[in-house]
């Protein structure tokens, strides 16, 4: 097995114009098989285990070691490749010790993908390892020399040579290789012929995809699921939802749960015209029987308990609404691909990966962040605070061998021990060094609330104002808005709010990356890739899903939509586990509490996230049943072992007074230092009748910013931030600025700015300058923007410009050097301009040369132009030529135009 080499795929990808090339409409169907288990050994089927065996794995094996590791190489060379390389190269080490199907040339693959992760090319190049590979040709595999290809493409790590490119992949697509064929198909959508290949587009990608799916055994169905995966994403194909079903159908009925779960997906997103209950339930029942979910790295490998029937995992999916009232039609939720994590009722002390991360603790090479994550581990399976006294050695290993995180983690946790004068200088020490050392900006954060809350004699204002004004000019703090407040945002009133909503997204951050998915599915305008962008990236966070589902419900309207919020927050918890049971359990309680059926889930979820220390699931449980003192008694052991901060404050009223002094340092240690948490510190000193305590607490909440005001005007700290800061500058004169600072394209965003008479912005003399400029700048393959830009502004903008350049003189100079978009752009403007059979003529030369050199819509308008005479004499085979070509590259009216061609010629 080979893993993809990230930088060179992404090289190939981002430098070529794939991206600009039209996928190839082909329908691949599958083969017609009889439903069987093929997929899955009969001992991973729950129904198949013999009586009394356990429902669940719990000793590691090699198995789940190369999982890991192989989730470890791909996380630690992402987060930082430079400096965890030497740990990356043991674990690259460990694979090939436990893999026997992970040969030396797959060892040398992964070694390269790491060196160009850490941009460490010279020494790439130095050892040696591509022209390695090459002298290693006759044992390497198919998918290997395509791999090595695409090194001696793009010239990393040796000197650029296409030509032996092209021999690598050529040679392993005629041995099969699926990659190479859909390499060789991808260079002819861009119009690059390989040498010696001459099998036209379609039929190379049905070989291809003929090859990925391979023989019938049990990795059929995974391969099946790849196939089904070209028809989502509309890369070298077409998009073809229905294409994709019918091969998770395929891989359903031979046994692949996975597939079987993306059909039932498929159905809950499905609208009213084409919803199939009974489909879904028949897959359902698949899906529960084969264990809901099968790894994708070991098939037999269950990945739920396999504890749920199909009437308990229906009752938690609830009513399969219709989708056709969503709010929005460019929905994320659709594409997102959720699973199934069926969590017991109470935590699980013990796990494969907590057993793994203590193997990996014993390598000499390990970095702090394994002791960091291995502590992690030990909280959240044994509790925040029994785990304490496990945890904390291997913190304060993790901030001996340098890691941030852990020593962030560390000093956290000694707050605890907040009465040692000693003990607050050490949590000092290390958020400081977390943030100068390993900058960690929110280690600012966690300096401000040391000082604003957590010392003794808290607030030391003028420490906790230091750190608070660092950590804002750092930019690193989440924005918070409503829901609605979120959409409302406009880019010239708040940019620079919508600007650090992207970027906090795009570094990961969950709130901001909900925020930010559902501004561009609010956008009707918004692009399927986007949508694509921001689903793929939710998929990768169970906590931004979570957030995303949140916004879905308060952003819900109407009863119908409101219903369809619901279905989808199910669906997220049956994909995170009891972490979303809260969240869900609290929106449950607004959507039909009052239903005796709802009101055992909600019970349900909250029993699940009290046991696990969940103090509002602990305190809303109290509310609903009304008898606190018999709540606390059920949940005091949890609470005792893992309670977060709002366990700490219910359990105030009914522990002796040592305890509840304890658990106020707890809870100390776990506040935001926030208006809330401060009036719950303030409630507890009071239950206590601690008087100077609890007016310390209230002193403290006047240092928080704005007080209370606030929240009784609706306005957020970062609203007011806007009346202070005082108008946003208006995109013109940002656009202005940005020209002025070197940035070129500014010029065009101040054509498109001024030119557009539906903007207030519009300005016929200013675009006529811009446009004047921007011609002069621009090269060859950006002027048919331009011109599309010209051609759609009001006459008056159009005749100023005329006066000052020719413009078709412009378009003819770029369309000769080459480039089929302006050649098709100036085809247009003639067609638009004619004034007599020779203007028209002039245009269908065009059309027909953007078209030969691959142009779509030029293929379709030439095609229209023959068929009725426009510009030369009526060709209806020339034109039907050209109308096949344009219907093969996917023109959504091409196909229609030749039937009506066909039609006229029969009359």
């Amino acid at each position: 097995m080979i893993r993809p080499l990230a930088l060179a795929s992404a090289l190939t990808l981002c430098l070529s114009p794939l991206a600009q090339a039209a996928p190839l409409k082909l329908d691949f169907l599958p083969p017609d098989i009889s439903a069987r288990d093929v997929c899955v050994a009969p001992e991973a089927i729950p129904g198949a285990r013999e009586a009394g065996a356990p429902a669940t794995q719990t000793v590691l094996t090699d198995a789940d070691r190369l999982t890991f590791l192989r989730r470890d190489i791909r996380n630690y060379t992402a987060e930082d490749a430079n400096r965890f390389f030497d740990f990356v190269n043991v674990l690259i080490d460990r694979q090939r010790e436990l893999d026997d199907t992970f040969t030396a040339e797959d060892a040398l693959f992964a070694r390269i993908d790491l060196m160009l992760s850490a941009g460490r090319i010279d020494t790439l190049e130095d050892e040696g390892l591509v022209p390695t590979l090459l002298d290693r040709i006759a044992v390497l595999t198919n998918n290997q020399k395509v791999a090595l290809a695409r090194l001696y493409t793009d010239g990393i790590g040796v000197p650029a040579q296409p030509e032996l490119a092209q021999e690598l992949i050529r040679d392993a697509a005629y041995g099969g290789s699926a990659p190479a064929l859909l390499e060789i198909a991808r260079m002819q959508q861009q119009g690059t012929l390989v040498e010696d290949w001459d099998a036209p587009l379609d039929l190379t990608v049905t070989m291809a995809f003929g090859g990925i799916l391979g023989p019938l055994d049990r990795g059929v169905c995974n391969r099946a699921g790849r196939i089904a995966q070209e028809y989502l994403r509309g890369d070298v194909v077409q998009s073809n939802p229905a294409l994709a079903l019918a091969w998770f159908r395929f891989a359903a009925d031979l046994g692949g749960a996975d597939a079987a779960w993306r059909v039932v997906e498929f159905q809950l997103n499905a609208d009213g015209a084409i919803k199939d209950n009974l489909e879904l339930r028949r897959y359902l029942k698949q899906a529960v029987r084969l264990g809901v979910a099968v790894d994708d790295t070991a098939a037999a490998s269950l990945v739920s308990s396999g504890a749920v029937t199909e009437d308990e995992l229906a009752a938690m999916l609830g009513f399969n609404h219709d989708q056709d009232a969503r709010r929005t039609r460019a929905a994320i939720a659709p594409l997102l691909q959720l699973t199934v994590n069926i969590d017991a009722e109470h935590p699980d002390e013990d796990g494969l990966y907590l057993d793994y991360l203590r193997e990996l603790a014993q390598l000499p090479q390990a970095p702090g962040r394994v002791f960091d994550r291995l502590a992690a581990e030990v909280l959240v399976r044994q509790g925040r605070w029994a785990g304490e006294a496990e945890a904390l050695p291997l913190l304060e290993e993790a901030v001996r061998r340098s890691d941030g995180p852990g020593t962030r983690r560390l000093a956290r946790m000694l707050m605890r021990h907040r009465d040692d004068a000693a003990t607050v200088a050490r949590v000092d020490s290390l958020l400081s060094e977390a943030v100068s050392r390993h900058g960690l900006p929110e280690a600012m954060h966690d300096l401000d609330r040391l000082y604003r809350c957590q010392v003794n004699d808290a607030p030391r204002v003028d420490r906790a104002d230091h750190w608070a004004s660092a950590y804002r000019a750092s930019g690193h703090g989440a924005q918070v808005f409503s829901a609605a407040d979120l959409l409302a945002l406009a880019p010239g009133r708040a940019p620079e709010s919508i600007a650090h909503i992207q970027t906090l997204a795009l570094d990961g951050r969950a709130q901001m990356l909900a925020s930010q998915a559902q501004r561009v599915q609010a956008n009707p305008l918004a692009a399927d890739q986007a949508l694509r962008f921001w689903a793929a990236r939710l998929n990768r966070s169970d906590k931004a899903l979570e957030e995303f589902a949140e916004l879905e419900f308060s952003l819900a309207t109407t009863p119908q939509e409101r219903d369809l919020a619901i279905e989808f927050f199910r669906r997220v918890h049956l994909n995170n586990g009891v972490t979303t049971a809260l969240d869900l359990a609290i929106a449950l309680v607004e959507y039909d509490g009052r239903n005796p059926d709802v009101a055992a889930e909600i019970v349900r979820l909250l029993t699940m996230a009290g046991n696990r220390g969940e103090g509002a699931a602990i305190r809303l449980l109290s509310r609903l049943r009304g008898d606190g003192a018999a709540t606390y008694a059920s949940f005091a052991d949890a609470i005792e072992a893992r309670g977060d901060f709002l366990a700490m404050m219910f359990a105030i009223p009914h522990v002796t007074p040592a305890k509840a002094a304890d658990y106020i340092d707890r809870a100390v240690s776990l506040m935001s230092c926030s208006t809330k948490d401060v009036e719950e510190l303030a409630d507890a000193h009071a239950i206590l009748g601690d008087v100077a305590g609890s007016f310390q607490w209230q002193q403290i909440g006047l240092t928080l910013d704005g007080g209370h005001v606030l929240s009784k005007l609706r306005l957020s700290d970062g609203q007011m931030g806007w009346y202070e800061r005082g108008a946003a500058q208006d995109p013109v004169a940002r656009a202005t600025r940005d020209l002025e600072e070197g940035d070129n394209s500014a010029l065009m965003r101040l054509v498109r700015l001024t030119a557009n008479p539906d903007l207030p912005s519009y300005d016929a003399a200013a675009a006529s300058d811009h446009m004047l400029a921007a011609i002069q700048r621009s090269d060859d393959a950006s002027l048919a923007g331009l011109a599309a830009l010209y051609r759609a502004a009001p006459e008056a903008l159009q005749i100023a410009v005329d006066k000052r350049i020719d413009m078709v003189a412009v378009l003819t100079r770029a369309a000769q050097a080459g480039d089929p978009n302006t050649a098709f752009a100036l085809a247009e403007l003639i067609r638009v301009r004619a004034t007599a059979p020779q203007d028209l003529a002039t245009a269908l030369d065009w059309f027909e040369r953007a078209a030969e050199q691959g142009h779509r819509d030029a293929m379709y308008e030439t095609g229209h132009a023959l068929g009725f005479g426009i510009g030369r004499d009526a060709d209806i085979d020339a034109a039907q030529g050209w109308l096949a070509r344009a219907d093969d590259v996917g023109h959504p009216q091409a196909e229609a135009l030749s039937r009506l061609l066909k039609l006229q010629a029969t009359r």
